[in-house]
């Protein structure tokens, strides 16, 4: 399966965004950062995790992690994917192709991600794939707590995952997949990519 990175993930900080950039080149910018230990650097090509700068500085300042990161993102970079909602790009050698795919696809392919993270406990991930009304509510951790204590979240996961065969209903900034019952995973879309709005 080919690993996605959002072109979204790989923008500039302001400081340093004097012009574009193509999404490989700012892979390996961030890859070279990790390498020789300039954090500021590589965090500097971050949009700013979860857990803000202090925790990044702090995770990477151990030259292990640094490396075992550097290198998934190398391996990512080879076969990157772009996605907007109506456009994905993939690259193919050192070429990039447009992929075709239907206008459900995308939604689709952004609540199976959720799903998949929630399913592997990657509490960040999930987190990240929130809307933002969710995420400012939320931490990674809170989420955590609350998968982990309520009783009916693994049946609305597994409600939703079922959605995801259901006909999906796109529309102005969302996309609707109905679970019956007047029950729906709603996503939204933000800043060009869709997001968990609610599971029922």
């Amino acid at each position: 399966m080919k690993r996605t990175v959002l072109i979204g993930s790989l923008l500039l900080a302001p400081a340093c965004a004097t012009t574009s950039r193509e999404p490989v080149s700012v892979a390996e910018s961030y890859a070279r950062a990790l390498d020789e230990g300039r954090l500021q650097d590589a965090y500097a090509l971050t949009t700013d995790g979860p857990e803000g700068q202090v925790a990044f500085l702090e995770r990477y300042s151990d030259e292990t992690t640094r490396r075992e990161r550097a290198a998934a993102v190398r391996a990512g970079a080879a076969v990157l994917e772009a996605r907007a909602p109506s456009l994905t790009l993939a690259r193919t050698g050192e070429d990039w192709r447009v992929v075709e795919a239907r206008p459900a696809d995308v939604p689709r392919a952004a609540l199976r991600r959720f799903l998949d993270a929630s399913d592997a406990k990657d509490w960040k991930t999930a987190w990240s794939l929130l809307a933002a009304p969710l995420r400012a509510r939320y931490t990674p951790e809170r989420l955590r707590e609350d998968f982990e204590h309520e009783p009916l979240a693994k049946e609305r996961l597994r409600r939703a995952r079922l959605a995801l065969n259901t006909h999906v209903r796109v529309g102005a900034g969302e996309a609707v997949f109905p679970l019956g019952d007047e029950r729906a995973v709603l996503l939204v879309l933000e800043d060009g990519e869709y997001r968990v709005s609610a599971l029922e």
